[in-house]
C-alpha cells in the first residue's frame, strides 16, 4: 500500500469561482471534503487575492477556522518572486495557517537575468520563511526547464524553498516532462498533477489541458517516479480549457508532444458562462474518477496524515 495525501487546487473549478455566486473559497473546501481531498491549493493571485475571495485578517481567520472545521491542509499560490510580494504572501499564508507558498517569477529579461534576480529574490526571503515555518516552493511555470529550476534552487541553497514540478509545464518550452522531473526531482516538494495534449492551429503550436485521462502526459509514470522520489502530497487540477503557447523553436519528437490526437484549441473563458460551467464541471469530475481509479490500480491509498 502507498499512502498519499491529495489535495486539489482551486484552478480546477476557476469558472464556478468565476461566475457562480453560491460558489466561494468556504464552499470549495467542503466540496474538497465530499470527494475526497485531503487539502486545498488556493490561486491567491490578484485583486482580491482571486479565489481566497477577500484580503482582511477577519476573512483569513474564517478560511483558517473552515480548513479545521474540515480538517483540510492548506497552500496558498501567488506568483511573483520580488521580495515584497512574497514577504505579503508569507503573512496571508501564516494568516490562513497553510503550509507551502506557490511562486513563480515574472522577470521580463534575458535567461541569466531572470536567474540572478530570482536567486537574489529567494535568498533574501529565505529567513523569513524559515522564521514563520511555511516552505515557498518555486514552479516550472511555461518559461524554465528543469535544469534551470534546479540550478537556481542549489544556488539558494535553503531547506525552506524547494521546488513545486508541474506535470505539463515544461512543454511550454519544449522539454519532455520526465526529463523535467528527473532534473528536478532532487528539490521537489509540491507537485500539480494534469493532463495535456501538444496541437496546431492557425499557424501556432499550442499546448492545451484537457481533463486528467484524456490526454498525453505520462500521469502515472510521472506519479509513480514522485512517489519513488519520497513525495507523499499530490495536488489534482483540472485544467480543462487552458491553453499556453509553444515557445521552444522546435517540437520534441517524444509521445507527450505528438499531435495525433482527437482534442481542438479551445479556450473556456470564450465559452457563454452556462456551457463553460456544464463542461469545467464535467471535466473535473470525470478526471478525478479517472485519476483515483489509476491510482487504486496502482496500489495508491489517499488517506489523512
Amino acid at each position: 500500500m502507498k499512502s498519499i495525501e491529495m489535495h486539489i487546487h482551486s484552478f480546477s473549478l476557476r469558472f464556478q469561482f468565476k461566475y457562480r455566486p453560491d460558489f466561494d473559497v468556504f464552499s470549495f473546501i467542503a466540496l474538497a471534503r465530499e470527494r475526497g481531498f485531503t487539502g486545498v491549493n488556493i490561486s491567491a493571485n490578484g485583486p482580491g487575492y482571486r479565489d481566497l475571495g477577500g484580503t482582511t485578517p477577519q476573512h483569513f481567520a474564517r478560511v483558517r477556522a473552515c480548513l479545521q472545521e474540515h480538517q483540510m491542509a492548506c497552500e496558498i499560490d501567488t506568483s511573483d518572486t520580488r521580495v515584497d510580494n512574497l514577504q505579503k504572501m508569507l503573512l496571508v499564508t501564516s494568516q490562513v495557517g497553510a503550509e507551502r507558498l506557490r511562486v513563480y517569477t515574472k522577470y521580463d529579461a534575458p535567461l541569466p537575468e531572470q536567474m540572478d534576480w530570482t536567486v537574489r529574490d529567494l535568498r533574501t526571503i529565505a529567513p523569513e520563511a524559515e522564521r514563520v515555518g511555511i516552505t515557498i516552493v518555486f514552479e516550472n511555470h511555461e518559461d524554465f526547464q528543469g535544469a534551470v529550476i534546479s540550478s537556481i534552487l542549489a544556488q539558494v541553497d535553503h531547506p525552506r524553498i524547494k521546488a513545486l514540478y508541474d506535470y505539463g509545464n515544461s512543454q511550454m518550452v519544449g522539454e519532455d516532462p520526465m526529463d523535467a522531473l528527473h532534473a528536478m526531482q532532487p528539490f521537489i516538494d509540491a507537485v500539480h498533477v494534469k493532463d495535456h495534449v501538444v496541437l496546431h492551429k492557425e499557424g501556432r503550436t499550442w499546448v492545451q489541458g484537457v481533463p486528467i485521462g484524456q490526454g498525453l502526459l505520462p500521469v502515472m509514470r510521472q506519479t509513480e517516479a514522485l512517489y519513488a522520489g519520497g513525495l507523499r502530497r499530490f495536488c489534482f487540477e483540472n485544467v480543462w480549457g487552458y491553453a499556453a503557447p509553444f515557445k521552444a523553436a522546435t517540437l520534441p519528437s517524444s509521445a507527450p508532444f505528438s499531435t495525433s490526437h482527437s482534442h481542438g484549441l479551445l479556450n473556456g473563458a470564450l465559452l457563454p458562462q452556462p456551457e463553460a460551467l456544464a463542461q469545467e464541471w464535467q471535466a473535473f469530475e470525470s478526471g478525478w474518477q479517472w485519476y483515483q481509479t489509476a491510482l487504486a490500480t496502482e496500489g495508491f491509498v489517499i488517506e489523512r496524515q
